[in-house]
């Protein structure tokens, strides 16, 4: 992550309440049927199941075109059903949005906009994550430009998420949580987002809040 880079406040409307911690995950993770969801990028590999957090299988994963959700006024796809199917048939508690910086759909995104297919992933990115940070931003590399558009998709997703009904009946009565994961995909660290100072920082540095009950 480029220490200079600084996200705008007022982009999203993210709650900070409806988020959890590092040790909310490592509970669910440790109960005895899983109860953790990732949706991580099909680019990602097996990373997203190799968290050093638990051990592989005990998260279930569901990989796409740069762990993209539609919103609840797009259309329904697979993603969505796997979302769905987690939420109320396995009851998962924490929801992560997991992406990496090193991403080639993302790379090959930003070289060929998609601008003719409202509904695709890649028309999103641009409309979204590529509008928002050539425009709100200043960068001085295409590095540093890839990483503020990865940091601004993966919130335009966990907004998309929380536009579902079934997501947001649960994180008003406080059972789920949001969790926004970019991975350095050079240091394998992994850098979560902070709703309180609305930035990316090392994982370890979360504060334990409020479990979910």
């Amino acid at each position: 992550m480029h220490r200079r880079i600084q996200l705008h406040k007022h982009v999203h409307t993210l709650r900070a309440d409806e988020f959890g911690s590092l040790a909310d995950v490592r509970e669910s993770a440790a109960a005895a049927s899983p109860r953790v969801l990732i949706v991580g990028c099909a680019d990602h590999g097996l990373a997203p199941d190799m968290l050093s957090f638990a051990t592989p299988g005990r998260c279930a994963v569901v990989q796409n075109l740069a762990a993209s959700i539609p919103a609840a006024d797009q259309p329904y796809d697979s993603t969505m059903a796997s979302l769905e199917y987690a939420v109320v048939q396995q009851g998962v508690r924490d929801i992560i949005v997991c992406h990496h910086l090193c991403c080639r759909i993302v790379r090959y995104w930003m070289r060929t906009p998609i601008l003719h297919a409202p509904n695709d992933p890649g028309c999103r990115f641009n409309q979204n994550a590529c509008w928002t940070v050539d425009r709100l931003y200043r960068y001085t590399t295409q590095s540093e430009r890839q990483t503020l558009m990865i940091c601004e998709h993966t919130l335009y997703q966990l907004e998309n998420l929380r536009s579902h009904s079934i997501v947001q009946d649960r994180l008003a009565v406080g059972r789920l949580r949001l969790h926004g994961w970019v991975v350095d995909d050079s240091t394998a660290r992994v850098l979560a987002y902070t709703p309180h100072t609305h930035q990316f920082v090392s994982i370890e540095k979360i504060s334990n809040r409020k479990r979910i009950s």
